[in-house]
């Protein structure tokens, strides 16, 4: 594996962790930078649940790809089920209504990128003839009596 899938899943893995604490502090700490505000406590527990729970627990299994080699893979595959969802979500949502805040498309831009590097860290290993285990997946074919 690439030094730099490793650190791709540190990164995303860490920022997503942090931003969940964030918000399970205070939703609003982040929500003013959006010109948002969780205004009731149902607007603050979904907030606290979705973006709380969810990034901080996603986050630290994302994290943890870069610890584990085993995990790796599972990491990759949750990253990108992640990061190409929210941009899955939030393209039907400049659809559904038009553009949003300046700074949640440099959000999307950060989410198509991210997809784009984990869709090719999912797909590498197998244009190279080397599977998940790291071993030569063509070798049992080259040396099979024909």
């Amino acid at each position: 594996m690439h030094s730099a899938h490793r650190y791709l899943l540190l990164i995303l893995g860490l920022s997503l962790a942090v931003i969940g604490l964030a918000y399970c502090i205070d939703p609003n700490l982040l929500l003013a930078r959006y010109e948002l505000a969780a205004e009731s406590s149902s607007e603050d527990n979904m907030y606290r649940g979705a973006y709380g729970g969810l990034f901080l627990t996603l986050g630290t299994a994302i994290a943890f790809g870069f610890l584990s080699a085993s995990f790796r893979q599972p990491a990759t595959l949750i990253a990108l089920l992640f990061m190409s969802g929210f941009a899955l979500g939030r393209i039907a949502s400049i659809i559904a209504v038009g553009m949003p805040h300046g700074q949640i498309m440099n959000l999307l831009v950060v989410e198509l990128l991210s997809s784009a590097m984990l869709t090719w860290f999912l797909l590498e290993p197998s244009r190279r003839g080397v599977g998940t285990t790291g071993r030569n997946t063509t070798d049992k074919a080259l040396n099979t009596p024909g």
